[in-house]
């Protein structure tokens, strides 16, 4: 039986300016291992500050907003945003990350992210994803045509990413399609029940017979596993350096949504 102290405390051993009670945070922890294979390999410096997080400790949410906020000024500076547009982002992103949102669960979201060592790149798309939502409701970029790298506003002190975004547009695109034809017929149902069907991950659990961890995990390792595709196919198919590429792909990450629902929705049936 796995000790949800035990793994906590590892965690405060990273994060002593916290002091929340353990006995507070075990439910919390309780939450997002359940159904977890291995909870013992789990990242507990991450799962530690989530679960702190989620419970409104002022010192774990600053000390989360230190450590990973500064990505968010970084991802977006590849975006035609102002300084207070990517100040609303971020308030955005508080909401999403710290705020119980009853359709998710009765936790914030920032639980259910923790604890694979994934929550700084988590960060950084779910940013580059909102930022292309805020541009898209204020009309600066087509919400018709938001499927394509090349609609993408740039910002202007970035020319050498946006010549390499207008050259590269179709070789992204055929990535896209590629990846998706590499996946296996139960990561493709996954993707397509989640993007096109938008069914819950309850719901997912339900119908497969697992629990709604399991779902989840499943669904998680369908889009990584499009993901590590995808980049790998650019790498062998474009004739860019590795750096300028990089430049890219929170981009291509942050499209990942749309681009799945546009090719599932083609295909389907």
């Amino acid at each position: 039986m796995v000790d949800v102290a035990e793994i906590l405390e590892r965690g405060r051993a990273h994060n002593t300016q916290i002091r929340v009670d353990t006995a507070a945070l075990v439910p919390v922890a309780n939450h997002r291992l359940e159904g977890e294979p291995h909870p013992e390999q789990l990242d507990a410096d991450e799962l530690f500050l989530a679960c702190a997080c989620a419970l409104g400790d002022k010192t774990a949410i600053a000390a989360f907003e230190k450590r990973y906020f500064p990505a968010i000024a970084a991802a977006l500076s590849r975006l035609a945003l102002g300084r207070d547009e990517v100040a609303e982002i971020e308030q955005i992103l508080r909401m999403r990350l710290f705020v119980v949102d009853p359709e998710h669960g009765p936790y914030p979201r920032v639980v259910g992210y923790a604890g694979e060592g994934r929550l700084g790149g988590l960060v950084r798309v779910a940013a580059v994803r909102a930022g292309l939502n805020l541009l898209r409701d204020r009309g600066k970029l087509d919400a018709a045509a938001s499927e394509d790298l090349e609609d993408v506003p740039i910002a202007r002190d970035n020319p050498e990413l946006a010549k390499l975004k207008a050259q590269q547009r179709k070789a992204f695109k055929a990535a896209f399609e590629q990846g998706v034809a590499t996946l296996s017929s139960r990561e493709r149902n996954l993707l397509e029940l989640t993007f096109l069907k938008r069914m819950s991950i309850d719901k997912l659990g339900a119908l497969y017979g697992v629990h709604r961890a399991t779902a989840a995990r499943w669904v998680t390792s369908a889009r990584e596993n499009l993901t590590r595709a995808i980049h790998k196919i650019l790498s062998t198919q474009l004739a860019v350096p590795p750096a300028e590429l990089d430049n890219l792909l929170p981009l291509v990450e942050s499209q990942l949504e749309l681009s799945l629902e546009r090719m599932l929705r083609a295909t389907a049936g």
